[in-house]
């Protein structure tokens, strides 16, 4: 069922609820549905029809059913032709759910009305319902709210579009004070339910020029994002990352072997951790994964969070790497 309306809206927000809620979701509601939904009395609602009928730009089939009285939308009698079908809103609305942890509030609002609105022209209005069933969720553990960043996303992709410079504000968990840089923002990228904004450092005056091309910001550490006007050239082949190597953080790429039991085994032979990852099996049913890598850190995290089911192989430097950070594992718990 579609959330309430604020008890703060205004008439007109409310007749326009009204309207978009009938219009776009093709669906029949009864009167103390619609007061309840619109947090308002049953002769306001039926004030608000009228309104909408007057003014010619929907007509509104009434009924009674079941002792209660019944609304909706009629269907238009030519019909628009689109090339998105149910199905496609359908597709769109899943790819909307599995990001929909990462979008701040106002945003996933936009993108639901967007949704919705698509749904008035499908050829055949009868499937505006259908084309809204929820398909998908996605799941995560330690959510970061976006919404207070909402603001600086909302620079961030008008720079991303128009090529724009941007300076901003960053406060570095490293670092006891933030910093100020230069940044050519290039794209947003999810990762672990975190969303980090991909860049160029880039110089402070004149024409942009690039300092380091490798910069990732995470999202929730930016403190403060100005739109700039300086422009900066970027191609295809920039937006680009490349060679899908393990590693978010890009430093210089090694070598990584790790065995791994049969209990983890089938985990790991279903996923990609790199596009030159390499499988060999071995004779208990276990198998000897070898990739590259750019991020030790993140090689390390992702070794340990298999308990020992997993084992460092090569190279020998991340071998004892791990060992002592299984040590001081073992001393915190004695």
């Amino acid at each position: 069922m579609p959330e309430k309306i604020s008890t703060y809206s205004s008439p007109s927000m409310k007749i326009l609820s009204l309207h978009g809620l009938l219009l776009f979701s093709g669906k029949p509601y009864s009167l103390t549905q619609l007061a309840q939904l619109l947090r308002c009395s049953k002769q306001t609602v039926l004030r608000m029809m009228e309104q909408i009928e007057l003014s010619h730009q929907a007509k509104i089939k009434s009924w009674m059913e079941g002792g209660r009285k019944w609304f909706k939308a009629k269907t238009p009698p030519v019909r628009p032709q689109v090339c998105l079908d149910a199905e496609a809103i359908q597709h769109l609305l899943v790819c909307r759910d599995f990001v929909w942890h990462l979008l701040p509030q106002s945003l996933r609002e936009e993108i639901g009305r967007t949704i919705a609105h698509t749904t008035v022209l499908l050829p055949d209005m009868e499937d505006r319902s259908r084309a809204m069933t929820k398909l998908g969720e996605a799941y995560s553990k330690g959510l970061i709210d976006y919404t207070e960043h909402q603001h600086l996303l909302d620079v961030l992709l008008s720079a991303m579009v128009g090529h724009r410079v941007c300076r901003v504000r960053y406060h570095s968990p490293k670092r006891s004070e933030p910093r100020e840089y230069c940044i050519a923002p290039l794209t947003l990228v999810a990762h672990h339910a975190t969303l980090y904004v991909r860049c160029w450092l880039v110089t402070d005056a004149g024409e942009p020029e690039i300092i380091y091309d490798g910069m990732l910001l995470a999202i929730q550490r930016l403190q403060q994002v100005e739109l700039t006007e300086r422009t900066f050239t970027v191609s295809e082949d920039s937006l680009r990352d490349g060679l899908h190597i393990f590693g978010l953080m890009k430093g210089e790429p090694f070598r990584v072997q790790i065995s791994f039991r049969p209990e983890a085994a089938v985990y790991v032979k279903e996923r990609k951790w790199s596009e030159d990852q390499t499988i060999s099996p071995r004779p208990d049913g276990g198998i000897i994964l070898e990739f590259t890598a750019t991020s030790r850190p993140e090689v390390v995290s992702w070794v340990l969070s298999f308990g020992p089911e997993a084992s460092v192989l090569a190279p020998e430097d991340l071998r004892d790497e791990i060992k002592g950070a299984v040590s001081e594992m073992v001393n915190n718990y004695r």
